[in-house]
């Protein structure tokens, strides 16, 4: 429309209180409807419900599934039975199980009362499935087609249920016991004979996954092998869903967000930062950091043991925090690396040795560049040290960074072994592990060599 350059929550407001009806149809058919949800969540929600109201229910069920959770939860709390029934029409099944799951227990009796039969039974399919599994996350609506069809009967299968389904990109075929046996792209169907049989077109060679196999394995399958779409089977083979790339690119930022907050010690949250409590955001890092807070005891129990023999050098004090950032930086690099490496099934448990090997190199060269940069710094800046003392902070150095890599690189292999999630559990026990060790070298080098 180039009536309207650009559309904004303000332009839609002034829409709705003239009352430009035909405007306002025209703007949510023509432009992008993710745009078109972002703009109108701005909106009071007696505005949305008005828009809502006035809207094609095809467009208005497509606009709901990308609202907010707590705008989804605002609108069904005032949405007739008639209207939540017109929401769910047009949403797709996953969708539909997806936001339910998120509502409370008074809303989904709501919505279930409003559902008719077959929504219910399709949410109440999805919803039985363990969460973070690739059954909870596909989707119902697809294309089917029997291995006996004609070219000819599929098109017309196509063409009827086709509009519904959430792709049609590929069809998948099953035999008369519903087990997947099959793909076959429409393109394949409209250029061969009409009187062919599916069967001698379709591509017998395809990937799937179970629906109790985990969303972050399905995810590996959708990279490994290039897919857009991938068909769901249960334990007999037989079809009963699929899973798209869009589904997928959703599992993937949970996945990658899990593994963030894992990493900074932090027990996954779920929701959005902003939409998130303080109280939860709060319980979700304390554990770790009581923990952190109480390990760091066994650095202090370092520190005072070495106490009086720092008080012959005091400059020695200065150095700490130089080598204890250095070696723990270090081991955090190689821990990051050796678990991003796992998360995406580059390395597995046998290259360890390996991987050892590659961080022993690496470390080697990092060690000795910040022994030579540590040396210029302390020749440079204050506190002043004699040249012995120089030696052994830089030597500290270099040992601290070495061993600080081979522990990044170990502990997550470790942490398979234990059957723990590497992510979880490699940084916040690296970081004291690193400062006791860089600390017990240290001052085992100053009192052998300095005879302190």
């Amino acid at each position: 429309m180039e009536k309207f350059e650009m559309i904004t929550t303000e332009l839609l407001k002034d829409l709705i209180d003239k009352r430009q009806l035909k405007d306002l149809r025209d703007i949510y058919n023509e432009y992008n409807i993710v745009d078109m949800a972002l703009a109108t969540e701005e909106l009071e929600i007696s505005s949305i419900l008005f828009v809502f109201r006035i809207l094609p229910k095809e467009i208005s069920g497509q606009l709901f599934s990308y609202f907010s959770s707590d705008n989804k939860q605002a609108l069904i709390d005032a949405f007739t039975n008639e209207e939540i029934q017109t929401v769910l029409i047009n949403m797709y099944a996953d969708d539909m199980a997806d936001f339910i799951s998120d509502m409370p227990a008074n809303l989904v009796k709501k919505i279930l009362m409003s559902a008719n039969k077959q929504q219910r039974n399709q949410i109440n399919s999805l919803l039985s499935f363990p969460e973070y599994s690739a059954g909870s996350i596909m989707n119902i609506d697809y294309v089917e087609l029997k291995q006996d069809d004609t070219l000819e009967k599929a098109l017309k299968k196509i063409r009827n249920i086709g509009k519904k389904a959430e792709t049609i990109s590929v069809c998948y075929v099953s035999d008369e016991s519903k087990h997947l046996v099959g793909a076959i792209k429409p393109e394949d169907i409209l250029f061969e004979n009409s009187n062919d049989l599916i069967k001698d077109h379709m591509d017998e060679h395809i990937v799937s996954c179970n629906t109790f196999d985990d969303q972050e394995d399905v995810a590996k399958l959708f990279a490994r092998y290039d897919l857009d779409v991938l068909p769901v089977v249960n334990n007999d083979q037989c079809l009963i869903g699929i899973i798209t790339i869009d589904d997928i690119v959703d599992v993937m930022e949970e996945e990658i967000t899990e593994d963030i907050q894992k990493m900074a010690a932090i027990r996954p949250v779920d929701g959005s930062y902003l939409e998130t409590s303080v109280f939860k955001m709060a319980k979700s890092r304390l554990p770790w950091l009581l923990i952190l807070m109480l390990s760091a005891t066994f650095t202090g129990m370092v520190l005072h043991a070495f106490e009086s023999k720092l008080m012959i050098i005091p400059a020695l004090v200065a150095f700490v925090p130089m080598i204890m950032g250095s070696s723990g930086n270090a081991g955090n690099q190689s821990a990051v690396m050796v678990i991003r490496s796992m998360a995406i099934s580059e390395i597995e448990k046998k290259d360890l040795f390996k991987v050892i090997y590659k961080e022993s190199k690496i470390a080697l060269v990092c060690g000795i560049l910040l022994f030579l940069v540590a040396l210029l710094r302390i020749w440079l800046f204050p506190p002043q040290v004699e040249l012995i003392v120089a030696l052994i902070i830089c030597l500290t150095m270099l040992i601290s960074v070495l061993i600080g890599n081979l522990l990044g690189a170990t502990l997550p292999f470790l942490s398979l072994v234990l059957k723990q999630d590497p992510a979880a559990t490699t940084t916040p026990i690296l970081t004291t592990i690193i400062d006791i060790v860089s600390l017990l070298i240290y001052f085992s080098l100053c009192t052998l060599i300095l005879g302190i």
